[in-house]
């Protein structure tokens, strides 16, 4: 008689049907303890616990894939996919849909005491907790925190992450400071959720001002905006005089021009750590 035994499907496959990344399932079977994880020769290994072999989890070997788990089609219905059925959002998918690098948006949510920094990742406060955030675990072991999508509705997030939008026109910067224009803004909140102690407009000699000084690393930015008072002959002029003077007044000038807005980030990460500013990760 033929094997009328239900055939069972891989932990991928399961992720595919319930209209999930697989990535998700394998963390909430991690985090339910169905399953645990060890890695060698830096691969991920899986093997099932108790509590998984009572859900149906078995161990199956190909010539091509080697030893896998799979489970009950019937987990379909399980209710330990019910609320993964909804998309959660993390960091890196907030930061794609407002063009930001992940990591400004994790410390942009550290900044608002919804997450707290773990040495793998991050995880989420009690703050975070009441607003739908839940701990996750990667295949890899890094932590970090899922979010429901109306966290995007909440309104200090939208205020912070406009802050971070160059086409927004705001007076002031996230720590409080007024600002001529919006590249200004946006140095001044990069710097503020990187944790960097610095100062606006700062006398260093007679007659030259930092346009931000990092004093702890005896550091000037210049930035070449479009600030009203910088568009003058004289100011040009001092503009164009400064990086020498402030060279000779002890200090390491870094010079901004306006294309390297275009990528901020990228740019701040650069020139600061070959600067030997260490930075928030």
């Amino acid at each position: 008689m033929p094997d009328s035994k239900p055939q069972k499907i891989s932990t991928s496959r399961l992720a595919k049907l319930a209209g999930i990344d697989s990535r998700q399932l394998f963390s909430r079977l991690l985090e339910r303890q169905w399953i645990t994880r060890t890695v060698k020769d830096g691969k991920n290994h899986y093997s099932l616990t108790s509590k998984g072999e009572f859900e149906g989890g078995e161990y199956q070997t190909s010539d091509k894939f080697g030893t896998y788990i799979v489970w009950p089609e019937a987990l379909l219905e399980h209710r330990l996919l019910q609320d993964m059925e909804q998309p959660r959002l993390t960091a890196s998918s907030i930061a794609k849909s407002a063009s930001l690098p992940a990591r400004l948006v994790n410390l942009l949510l550290q900044e608002l005491s919804w997450i707290e920094p773990l040495a793998n990742g991050w995880q989420t406060t009690s703050r975070g907790q009441a607003l739908g955030g839940q701990n996750r675990e990667t295949q890899e072991g890094a932590s970090y925190v899922s979010w429901p999508e109306s966290l995007l509705a909440q309104t200090q997030l939208q205020q912070m992450l406009a802050q971070l939008d160059i086409s927004q026109t705001l007076p002031y910067a996230l720590d409080g400071r007024n600002v001529s224009d919006a590249g200004e803004r946006l140095l001044c909140n990069w710097l503020y959720l990187h944790r960097i102690h610095f100062a606006t407009q700062r006398l260093l000699t007679e007659d030259i001002y930092a346009d931000l000084l990092l004093p702890d690393h005896v550091l000037v930015i210049q930035y070449w905006g479009n600030r009203p008072d910088d568009q003058s002959a004289a100011a040009l002029q001092r503009k164009l005089s400064a990086p020498e003077a402030i060279s000779a007044a002890g200090y390491h000038c870094l010079e901004l021009q306006p294309q390297a807005m275009l990528a901020l980030d990228k740019w701040l990460v650069r020139e600061l750590q070959k600067a030997g500013v260490r930075l928030l990760k």
